[in-house]
């Protein structure tokens, strides 16, 4: 049987007997991701925004496109306990914990999880437009050799996130932060296996 035609986790997405949901336990992060996503987006099986999902309690999505979905972006921003950030590479951006330093508070960190060609475009829709951005302070090479990046500093959705909490000194980050990437890089090796991609970790 071809693997893509094979039963499917209803989480994670992999093929059944490749499921990382097993004794899998979410971690519950002092800041908000506000996961900015698609109805398209979320149905693509490499898409890691959803995987996210599993691994981040203090998460939520907001569905661009859906009928009100400005309005919950506004009421994301509105919110009084975390301060509203967003996260992008290009510069100029500011320094997340020197944000925290000054507000007292912990982040809303929105993240853009599309293709970098659309993350471009939203960033630029009037209801983010007024929201600080924030970057990795150092951007190590993709682990994700699933679909092609347009520039090498370009990371996907779940390592972005991960690399942020970790510079952030997220509390207890740094004790669940192994698991959590090894989950990333299992799942990686499995849709690289059904697809016949061959990883390699180092640059060439």
């Amino acid at each position: 049987m071809n693997k893509s035609n094979q039963e499917r986790c209803i989480q994670c997405r992999l093929i059944i007997q490749d499921c990382i949901c097993s004794e899998n336990s979410a971690f519950w992060a002092e800041h908000k991701i506000t996961l900015l996503t698609s109805k398209r987006e979320e149905r693509i099986i490499s898409n890691t925004g959803r995987l996210l999902r599993l691994v981040l309690e203090n998460i939520s999505p907001v569905y661009i496109g859906k009928k009100g979905w400005e309005k919950e972006v506004e009421s994301e921003i509105m919110r009084t306990d975390y301060t509203p950030v967003i996260l992008f590479p290009t510069p100029p951006v500011c320094d997340g914990q020197i944000i925290m330093e000054e507000t007292g508070k912990p982040l809303n960190i929105f993240v853009l999880d599309t293709s970098w060609r659309n993350a471009r475009r939203w960033l630029h829709k009037p209801v983010l437009m007024n929201l600080k951005k924030i970057g990795l302070k150092t951007v190590p090479p993709s682990e994700y050799y699933l679909r092609k990046q347009s520039a090498e500093n370009y990371l996907c959705t779940f390592q972005a996130v991960t690399l942020l909490m970790a510079e952030l000194r997220t509390k207890g980050f740094a004790s669940v932060s192994f698991q959590i990437n090894e989950k990333f890089t299992l799942w990686v090796k499995s849709l690289a296996r059904e697809r016949g991609l061959k990883i390699t970790t180092t640059p060439s």
